[in-house]
């Protein structure tokens, strides 16, 4: 077999899995379920994969290592802190709510890795929740943002965006866009009546 026919399969197999814990949780798939999803004798699978629990690693950490790719990004560029921050919510809730099935075993599955293979994981999402602080500290040292707590800020902002997964609906009214834009305001301009909102 090429090396091409193996990781399409491998491919295959990711995403059949994605949608077997997604469906049933990740304790209620068993290794035979996900064969019978891509059509492999349960023998033949491990042809491709380690084992159930590695499949899980590899689909979390591609998933956060893309949250912090987009993230990086945005660092990057020449915005400012406050667009930072509202570019990054949208990158967040478009990327979560496109790839929705992926998001949910990531946030809802991971927690079921081991000790060891979950640190990975957890070292990951650190370092997702370091580079929102670090947008938040930066606002704060330019004096567009009055928060004495840039680390607590990013986890209240990270907690309502990852809380999307749970009620997202496709064929809801709001676009992902829309959501972001709602998310922003509330963050950055509260909710107390008097303050403008604008589309900045």
């Amino acid at each position: 077999m090429s090396k091409g026919m193996a990781s399409n399969k491998q491919a295959e197999i990711a995403r059949a899995a994605v949608k077997l814990f997604e469906q049933k949780g990740y304790h209620a798939t068993s290794v035979q379920d996900i064969a019978d999803e891509v059509g492999l004798q349960k023998g033949s699978l491990y042809h491709y994969i380690h084992s159930k629990e590695d499949l899980l690693l590899q689909i979390a950490h591609q998933a956060i290592s893309d949250f912090n790719h987009q993230l990086e990004q945005v660092i990057a560029s020449d915005l400012s802190a406050r667009e930072k921050l509202v570019r990054a919510i949208e990158n967040h809730i478009t990327v979560s709510v496109s790839n929705l099935q992926t998001t949910t075993v990531l946030l809802r599955e991971a927690f079921s890795l081991g000790e060891d293979q979950h640190k990975v994981i957890q070292s990951l999402t650190d370092r997702y929740l370091e580079l929102w602080t670090n947008i938040i500290r930066e606002g704060q040292e330019t004096g567009e943002f009055r928060t004495q707590h840039p680390k607590l800020a990013a986890l209240a902002l990270l907690g309502a965006c990852n809380w999307v997964y749970r009620w997202y609906k496709t064929s809801g009214e709001m676009t992902a866009e829309q959501i972001a834009q709602v998310f922003s305001d509330v963050f950055l301009r509260g909710l107390l009546a008097g303050t403008p909102v604008d589309n900045a």
